[in-house]
């Protein structure tokens, strides 16, 4: 059986932290599915203060659907995040 991700908040980089993601949850525990802006991506679990305060998000569930300038710089940053981080590694994903 598949499961089903609804979107949670987008998590934007700051120094140090992963690059700017898409958080995706399950409806059932805090699995999450974590999205970069080259739509790769890798699971994780979210914490309390998370699911918390994703209210406070303005930005849109799609990648497809942000500013292409947004995008591109954000396609950038992960670029060089994961040209320094080489243990960092995604999966690849549709679209």
């Amino acid at each position: 059986m598949s499961e089903i991700y609804k979107y949670l908040c987008t998590q934007i980089s700051t120094f140090g932290s992963l690059p700017t993601h898409k958080v995706f949850i399950t409806s059932v525990g805090r699995k999450t599915k974590l999205v970069f802006a080259d739509n790769t991506f890798v699971y994780g679990t979210v914490s309390d203060w998370a699911l918390n305060h994703s209210g406070l998000d303005s930005r849109k569930s799609a990648w497809s659907e942000e500013p292409k300038s947004f995008l591109e710089d954000e396609k950038n940053r992960l670029g060089l995040y994961k040209a320094s981080h080489p243990l960092f590694i995604t999966e690849a994903g549709i679209g």
